[in-house]
């Protein structure tokens, strides 16, 4: 007897209403089914999750919402908005707005003694929520921001502390590049780490006067 039909026959039984499934045969092919569903199931809840969790990432370095310039720029080097205090109050009223903010972004080049690197220099102002980077703070602190006074204070993520070797309370130079190039001093905090690292190696948080001061802009 060949092995096809030594399987066959195990699997098909002959009763009094003719050619009938194993039990055996049933078992294996319900198990079969039971782990092809598990298996999907499981990679579709880590496909949503993993979706999940870079919205979150991507929203936590941003908004859902962002009200900017009407160009055509594309680049990380934002254009200023007139916001009035009307339009603020307007907006935090609004309803499913939990929380309005003023930033800007500037891109630089941080500098060491030994090495350099691009990075987004974010501005933040005393309205600024930090829930997102306190959650994924791991060095050191988040600096205070005051109104009356420019903070040289910034954050930065722990992949651009490893790579050009700083540390919390280091200081450092950046430099922007305008009509002339100016240099500002800053010193870290606090570190950060999201593991989103598209952003990690790009982004330092620091206060947004720095940014009004490099472009000249008003509050």
């Amino acid at each position: 007897m060949n092995l096809s039909r030594f399987i066959a026959l195990r699997i098909y039984r002959s009763s009094d209403v003719g050619k009938q499934v194993s039990r055996p045969a049933v078992l294996i092919a319900t198990i079969g089914v039971a782990i092809g569903l598990a298996v999907m199931i499981i990679a579709v809840s880590v496909i949503i999750g993993f979706k999940s969790e870079v919205r979150d990432k991507i929203i936590g370095f941003g908004s859902h919402i962002q009200i900017t310039n009407f160009d055509s720029n594309s680049s990380y080097e934002s254009q200023p908005i007139a916001v009035s205090d009307t339009l603020l109050n307007a907006l935090d009223a609004f309803p499913g707005i939990r929380h309005v903010e003023k930033f800007a972004t500037k891109l630089g080049i941080l500098k060491t003694d030994q090495d350099f690197q691009g990075i987004v220099l974010k501005g933040v102002d005393t309205d600024y929520d930090w829930t997102f980077f306190k959650d994924n703070l791991k060095e050191g602190e988040i600096f205070t921001i005051q109104p009356d006074k420019n903070s040289t204070d910034v954050i930065i993520s722990k992949y651009l502390s490893d790579l050009l070797g700083l540390k919390v309370g280091d200081s450092f130079l950046t430099y922007f590049v305008q009509d002339d190039v100016r240099a500002r001093k800053f010193t870290i905090t606090g570190i950060y780490e999201t593991g989103f690292l598209d952003y990690d190696k790009m982004f330092v948080i620091a206060d947004i006067k720095q940014i009004r001061r490099l472009n000249g802009w008003d509050k």
